[in-house]
């Protein structure tokens, strides 16, 4: 029953929907369900910031601002060995997604051999001069999954 309830509140617009004969048990799996927690928080970031994010998959080292005309991030850090991909994704305070147009979003392969990489991206426009949301994932062999959640003014 729950899970119904659950699946029907989300769907109308991605809100939540609390009827008021709700318990405060799903109240509060709502409260969990609509608070995002950051890895960090950065605000003077563009000449360079260092990180200490640490997963057993990877990390990030610095993050620092692109050396061309138009607003770009870039994030360095290192793979623990695993095969796989690093990528970035942009979302607004409101946790919805925020296009990045095909080439702004530069990729890394990561492998045994190849473990450090660099990372960066155009800034959508929607974004600049707001605080936003860069989740840095590492996407590997086997399903492995593992994500920082970073909260930027840019």
């Amino acid at each position: 029953m729950l899970s119904l309830l659950l699946s029907l509140s989300l769907a109308a617009n991605g809100e939540p929907f609390i009827a008021p004969h709700q318990t405060t048990a799903t109240t509060s799996v709502f409260h969990r369900l609509a608070t995002q927690e950051y890895d960090v928080y950065l605000k003077h970031w563009q000449k360079g910031t260092e990180l200490q994010l640490s997963h057993p998959l990877f990390r990030l080292s610095k993050v620092s601002a692109g050396p061309t005309s138009f607003p770009t991030i870039l994030f360095d850090g290192e793979a623990n060995g695993g095969t796989g991909q690093i990528s970035m994704t942009f979302y607004n305070l409101e946790g919805d997604q925020i296009f990045s147009p095909p080439g702004t979003v530069q990729k890394a392969r990561v492998d045994d051999r190849q473990r450090k990489f660099v990372v960066s991206a155009a800034i959508p426009r929607l974004l600049i001069g707001q605080t936003g949301a860069i989740q840095v994932t590492f996407t590997g062999e086997n399903g492995k999954r593992a994500a920082f959640y970073v909260k930027a003014r840019f």
